[in-house]
């Protein structure tokens, strides 16, 4: 009789502590976000934020690119760097890439930018969801960008179709809710900040 109960004692317990592990596997995410990111070129170490299922850097790019990059505002620690946009298509480490025009037009829209104002070139956009406070720092969405000098740019990867020698990128004013949509006529030979997003 003792062995009979000691042997039902011990089963009980192998199962609560099977229960308590497949709980805990259960509560616990398989592949949790990462928050940050070390470039294994130069071991600087990136804050990153993910914007409904986009991982981006929360910093701007600071990789030395001879040649194709320059300090931003003379702090290259606090600002990073500006890039060509040829230098900027190829500048990203393994892991991340230079986010295309779609990609960009994606995070307005998760942060509340009509479709109708995510087409738009030039013209104000996504001015009632305050899109672009929202991605300045101290922004809600954590994208944190920096603006010096009046405003801040960001490269896209890629050109408007009639405009293929062209680049697009983003431009961000200081308590601007507008989110600028443009494209350089000579990105060899012009400079804006790099964000990063995961492939």
């Amino acid at each position: 009789m003792k062995n009979l109960i000691l042997s039902w004692t011990l089963f009980l317990a192998i199962v609560g502590l099977t229960f308590m592990s497949c709980k805990k596997d259960k509560d616990s995410p398989k592949n949790p976000t990462p928050t940050s990111f070390k470039d294994p070129r130069d071991q600087k170490t990136y804050k990153l934020v993910t914007i409904s299922g986009q991982t981006w850097f929360a910093e701007n790019l600071n990789y030395e690119m001879p040649g194709s990059s320059v300090c931003a505002n003379d702090s290259c620690d606090k600002y990073g760097r500006l890039y060509t946009g040829p230098g900027a298509k190829v500048v990203c480490p393994a892991g991340y890439h230079l986010p295309t025009d779609a990609e960009w037009r994606t995070l307005e829209h998760n942060l509340g930018m009509p479709d109708e104002d995510t087409a738009k070139i030039v013209e104000l956009r996504g001015v009632n969801a305050a899109v672009g406070i929202n991605l300045a720092k101290g922004g809600k969405s954590g994208f944190n960008a920096l603006i010096f000098q009046s405003q801040v740019v960001f490269w896209a990867s890629d050109a408007p179709s009639a405009y293929p020698a062209y680049q697009y990128f983003r431009a961000l004013h200081p308590k601007d809710s507008s989110v600028y949509r443009t494209f350089s006529g000579n990105p060899a030979a012009s400079w804006a900040c790099v964000r990063c997003l995961k492939n």
